[in-house]
């Protein structure tokens, strides 16, 4: 597997560098910056990518000490042999945005919820939150980003089981394989191509990639005729039960 080291990855070519080659889930991306702080564009890219081959190292371009560090980071990612301290930043940095953003989102509308007549609530998930989706396929891949959906489910279902009596709704959704990645229409159709090819390993019925539209307005329809009997499930966008395709 090739690895690229791209310093300057916080923004403009240095970004547009990170987000071209990890399009390919064969490559791994060290990208370098000089601090987390100053890089929203780059993170915010890595938690919305699909691929889980992107991994930020903090160095000063002038700091001859910190370049050592960060050279000594990249040869322990390559040469296979574990880092905790990355590893638990990738899982801190998903958990943050997959799970506990949606909680502290719900909580603050949640008296407005409580006193509204439509009273529903849904969050956006995936199949790789799932242990019997990743059982019955194998797929081992983005661990991080799987564990942080698993949790956002699992707390979902407790909303559910908190308010049924209220009647409030909350679903979990998985929207399919919508067309959101960023780059080149080649860089996004290549990156597309190879999730569809892996899906239909294991349903040679799955529908490929969708628009944002198409996703949304299913999504919409669901949630409109969705009831206390549904609270808590975790399904497709078209009512199936999302552990499975």
């Amino acid at each position: 597997m090739p690895s690229y080291v791209v310093t300057g990855s916080s923004r403009g070519l240095g970004l547009g560098f990170v987000r071209a080659i990890s399009s390919d889930p064969e490559k791994t991306v060290f990208a370098v910056i000089r601090s987390k702080s100053s890089a929203s564009l780059l993170l915010d890219f890595i938690v919305k990518h699909p691929h889980n081959n992107v991994h930020v190292i903090e160095a000063d371009n002038n700091d001859a000490n910190a370049l050592q560090n960060a050279a000594a980071t990249v040869s322990e990612i390559t040469g296979g042999t574990s880092n905790p301290e990355i590893l638990e930043n990738n899982l801190i940095l998903y958990f943050r945005t997959n799970a506990v953003g949606p909680i502290n989102t719900i909580n603050a509308f949640l008296p407005l919820l409580r006193a509204g007549t439509t009273k529903k609530c849904l969050t956006i998930s995936s199949s790789l939150g799932s242990p019997r989706f990743t059982n019955a396929n194998d797929f081992s891949t983005f661990p991080s980003y799987g564990m942080s959906k698993a949790a956002l489910n699992l707390a979902m279902a407790k909303y559910a089981s908190r308010f049924r009596d209220e009647g409030l709704v909350f679903l979990t959704i998985s929207p399919g394989l919508v067309k959101t990645m960023i780059g080149t229409k080649e860089e996004v159709d290549a990156a597309y191509a190879i999730f569809d090819r892996m899906s239909r390993k294991n349903d040679p019925d799955f529908e490929g990639p969708i628009t944002i539209e198409q996703s949304a307005n299913d999504i919409l329809a669901l949630l409109d005729k969705a009831t206390v009997a549904n609270s808590g499930t975790f399904v497709h966008r078209d009512g199936r039960d999302a552990d499975y395709f």
